[in-house]
């Protein structure tokens, strides 16, 4: 016998699974906290190197002009430009990066919550089905000092 209810509840969790990215469920396994600032710190690195390559290519780019004013420049001057510059890029990016992360993972929960939600349902379900078929055939499932579960016949048990 089909049960309706059950299958919308499969069809909703099949449609979130499918149109939803796994990454999405795979967001679901951190604190909001640890998701962002794990993300923050991918992009800090990333700019860091992003940053150092650009003026690898520019000094590569210029190279003979480089070589040219090396001996007249303010090496105090051009070092603190460079760093004024990549602590700005890193202030924008990573500024960036919170208001991204912590608007995708709000937007993703909501949508992991109803999610979870309806597996509940599911499970409840089927446990509901299960324990009223084990009523009816007279068959429980027990907990063995083995380690698992094993049916026990509920008549034959009354007649020993």
């Amino acid at each position: 016998m089909l049960d309706e209810e059950k299958i919308k509840l499969m069809t909703k969790i099949t449609i979130y699974e499918k149109n939803e990215d796994t990454a999405d469920l795979t967001m679901s396994r951190y604190y909001k906290e640890d998701y962002v600032k794990y993300h923050c710190l991918k992009t800090l690195v990333s700019v860091t190197l992003c940053y150092w390559l650009v003026f690898a290519l520019y000094i590569l780019i210029n190279f003979e002009e480089v070589l040219n004013t090396l001996n007249t420049m303010d090496y105090f001057k051009v070092i603190s430009r460079l760093m004024f510059g990549y602590v700005i890029a890193m202030g924008v990016f990573y500024l960036y990066a919170f208001i991204v992360y912590n608007f995708k993972y709000s937007k993703a929960k909501k949508g992991l919550v109803e999610y979870n939600s309806n597996l509940k349902k599911l499970i409840k379900l089927y446990e509901h089905e299960e324990s009223r078929e084990q009523i009816l055939t007279g068959r429980v499932k027990v907990y063995s000092e083995i380690g698992g579960f094993d049916e026990l016949d509920l008549e034959q048990k009354g007649e020993q």
